[in-house]
């Protein structure tokens, strides 16, 4: 009985942690018509699964206006995400990015690594200027081969860069809306192309790692691991906001029968040693 409910246990944890544990940082941005404001989110978890508590101290967030002015934003803490508002007076694409303070993790394989997290995403205000295919300067980054301000469904062509220079062997994800997980590696010259055939929001996600030892505090590591998203947004902006929020109904299952059997466990164990 105790191995059947750890065994079980156990193929429950292999499929819900890759979705449920997996932690990106994303920006989300949605408008408010009343105010014309732009109200800008930094969020750090998994999109449609869940969102951990967010300390805004630990981000920077900023914008490129469609002028092609930058300013760094104001964050402030709502509920676990922090937030910032500005005022979209200009017509065309606002482009946001922010950076997540370094830290570091050790894996099952016992080498330390430094985890530098950053964001962007794009948000298209009447028709203007569009600058989404001009880099902004993130150490990693993924760039549109063109404006999606107007994109549904079909190809994205983009490239990958690390410090401005395009990034080869990089590794892509593109979390679709409906569940689908796309996987490209970035070719010789940097770039990618994901085929997304669903309507909705998909995060697009590039990681690299180098073999560079440092040390963070008191903490020595030995790789830096780098993780870049972007969120492409082809839905309207209220309904984004309300699916970016909601958490994925089978990761709750899945949680409450760990639960359950968690607890069964303990009991069982408890009862035998009675």
């Amino acid at each position: 009985m105790k191995k059947t409910i750890a065994l079980t246990i156990f193929i429950l944890l292999l499929l819900i942690t890759p979705k449920a544990f997996a932690h990106e940082l994303f920006i989300q941005v949605k408008k408010d018509d009343v105010s014309n404001e732009l109200q800008a989110e930094v969020l750090w978890g998994h999109l449609r699964d869940f969102l951990d508590q967010a300390n805004h101290e630990n981000y920077e967030l900023y914008v490129r206006y469609p002028n092609g002015e930058t300013e760094q934003l104001e964050l402030e803490k709502i509920g676990v995400q922090a937030r910032a508002y500005l005022n979209a007076s200009e017509k065309g694409e606002y482009v946001f990015w922010a950076n997540r303070v370094p830290s570091t993790y050790t894996p099952e394989d016992d080498v330390t690594r430094l985890s530098v997290q950053m964001a962007k995403a794009i948000y298209q205000v009447g028709s203007g200027n569009l600058t989404a295919n001009q880099p902004v300067g993130l150490s990693l980054e993924i760039v549109p081969e063109a404006s999606l301000a107007n994109f549904k469904t079909g190809k994205v062509k983009g490239s990958v860069l690390l410090d401005g220079e395009p990034l080869s062997g990089a590794t892509l994800t593109a979390y679709g809306p409906e569940g689908e997980l796309l996987e490209e590696v970035s070719s010789d010259d940097g770039t990618f192309e994901f085929n997304l055939q669903s309507n909705g929001e998909w995060l697009m996600k590039a990681t690299f790692q180098t073999e560079e030892s440092g040390k963070l505090e008191d903490t020595e590591y030995e790789l830096i691991g780098q993780t870049t998203t972007l969120l492409v947004d082809t839905t309207s902006t209220s309904s984004s906001y309300n699916n970016l929020n909601s958490t994925n109904p089978l990761t709750m299952i899945a949680v409450f029968f760990i639960g359950l059997l968690l607890g069964a466990a303990i009991t069982f164990v408890s009862v035998k040693k009675k």
